[in-house]
């Protein structure tokens, strides 16, 4: 986007981060290549010289969506248009701090993390869906689209609170392969490892079809193949999982760049940048949404339990938190 002539500031509250942003520039390494790009860099108690702001793409974790928004409220305008580009389920947020009528939904579908202070790694090459709240196709819309575009292939939806709440329930999977050292392309091989993460997308996928959001189908999750998932057809359950994943570890395998993140991005929070993962954040947005329903979620509460757990270092990655986990998907079967 830099590069195309959009006008971009980013914002970061790491300060060494931003000074080597607007010293070097940025260096982008992975899947797409080694590149340098120049970019201007602030920290928040600046953003006062970046006012009015016209678009905010808001890329924090979860857990930092609020305090986020509130920073940059003050220096918005009724036309400030505000992008959820994040994982998890903060769209509820953006509409409380901002209003539904300034947010637009964002599903980014590719990888990368910050390996570093300026030094950024591009993951598996994907798209990028975005859609108003509201399902109308607006000019802010298609504008988002054509600069995103300029980065990844993006595509306006009428559906973006299910296109984010798909991404939302395959979490619930893509969590339970932190909870074992095995490594990523693996940590769901085992029969009852596929088992217990299916009946965590199961639970999770209540909670959206009580509230009647039309769920949609993407690369790595389709909710008819857990839908029609008993237990019996084991090999089935993960069928996306399993047939996408291989796709990544190919570029991967064959690239020249030896990757630093090869799993989730709860795994690389944990093992890599020792500090907590949205974890807590997503457990917490899944249980308010299943207590307007009247709905528990036993499953998922349990799997975020071991994974905080793990991260206050008195429990470990291992196969054994299956073994638990599938005591507790028993014991709630058909609930």
């Amino acid at each position: 986007m830099a590069r195309a002539g959009c006008d971009l500031t980013f914002v970061d509250r790491w300060e060494e981060h931003v000074s080597a942003i607007n010293l070097h520039g940025f260096h982008v390494e992975g899947s797409r290549g080694v590149h340098r790009i120049r970019a201007r860099a602030i920290t928040p108690d600046r953003l006062g010289e970046v006012a009015p702001l016209e678009t905010v793409i808001v890329a924090v974790k979860s857990q930092d969506t609020r305090r986020a928004l509130v920073q940059l409220l003050p220096y918005s305008t009724p036309q400030t248009c505000f992008v959820s580009m994040q994982a998890g389920m903060n769209l509820p947020t953006f509409e409380q701090v901002v209003g539904g009528e300034r947010t637009i939904g964002a599903d980014p579908n590719y990888g990368g993390v910050v390996v570093g202070p300026g030094r950024l790694e591009a993951g598996f090459p994907n798209y990028i869906v975005v859609g108003e709240l509201d399902g109308t196709f607006t000019d802010r819309l298609r504008v988002l689209q054509r600069d995103f575009t300029y980065w990844t292939p993006t595509h306006m939806t009428a559906n973006i609170r299910g296109a984010v709440w798909s991404k939302f329930v395959y979490g619930s999977e893509i969590q339970c392969a932190a909870i074992t050292d095995r490594a990523r392309g693996d940590a769901l091989g085992p029969p009852r490892h596929r088992l217990v993460a299916a009946a965590a997308v199961q639970e999770a996928m209540r909670v959206a079809d009580a509230l009647a959001i039309e769920l949609m189908p993407f690369d790595f999750f389709d909710p008819e193949v857990y839908r029609s998932f008993d237990g019996r057809n084991v090999e089935n359950q993960s069928f996306w999982a399993r047939h996408a994943w291989p796709r990544h570890e190919i570029f991967r395998k064959y690239g020249t760049h030896a990757f630093a993140n090869t799993g989730s991005i709860w795994r690389w929070d944990i093992v890599h940048q020792h500090r907590d993962s949205e974890a807590a954040s997503y457990f917490d947005a899944l249980r308010a949404a299943a207590k307007q329903v009247g709905l528990d979620v036993p499953i998922n509460a349990a799997v975020v339990r071991i994974i905080r757990e793990i991260e206050a270092g008195v429990r470990t990655m291992n196969d054994e938190n299956f073994e638990e986990l599938f005591e507790i998907v028993k014991a709630h079967a058909g609930t």
